[in-house]
């Protein structure tokens, strides 16, 4: 028996192991051109990275999944990751928005919360706690919802051996 689970696990370990190694550049980076983070970095840092990993595992399994039971689902997803690209709010501050439904939807996406928490350390502005709750609600949800559906359909993968 071979866990299916490691396939998805791995790619994104791949990536935390990519982004480590940027991020180890970047410290240096940050000494020389400034600002100097604030001391929140000791448990915001590592903390973001601990949801960023959550909020891409849910998605990835059940798009994995997704893409094993429907072939043509692989043509699908770049159009999803584009879109939820352009719903986490990076460059943009979620004050901007005015409109309560549409600030729901940017705060709903699950990479929310891991982009706010990186940025605390090298922003003066505080962050508002409970739209990071909301994202991070999602992104256990989502987490749930992917293993989930990876657990019940990963009987029906086809198994080359």
């Amino acid at each position: 028996y071979f866990p299916r689970l490691v396939i998805p696990v791995s790619s994104i370990l791949v990536a935390v192991f990519d982004f480590l190694m940027a991020f180890v550049l970047f410290i240096p980076l940050l000494a020389v051109m400034g600002p100097w983070p604030s001391l929140h970095a000791f448990w915001c840092w590592p903390l973001a990275i601990a949801l960023c990993v959550i909020a891409t595992l849910g998605p990835g399994c059940l798009l994995a999944a997704l893409n094993v039971k429907y072939r043509d689902f692989r043509y699908v997803i770049p159009f999803i990751i584009q879109i939820l690209f352009f719903m986490t709010p990076i460059i943009y501050p979620v004050s901007m928005l005015s409109h309560p439904v549409l600030k729901f939807l940017m705060v709903a996406s699950p990479m929310y919360a891991s982009v706010e928490l990186f940025r605390i350390p090298i922003s003066t502005v505080p962050p508002d706690w409970s739209l990071i709750f909301i994202s991070i609600s999602v992104s256990l949800v989502l987490l749930i919802a992917g293993l989930v559906y990876f657990k019940k359909t990963e009987d029906f993968f086809a198994d080359f051996a």
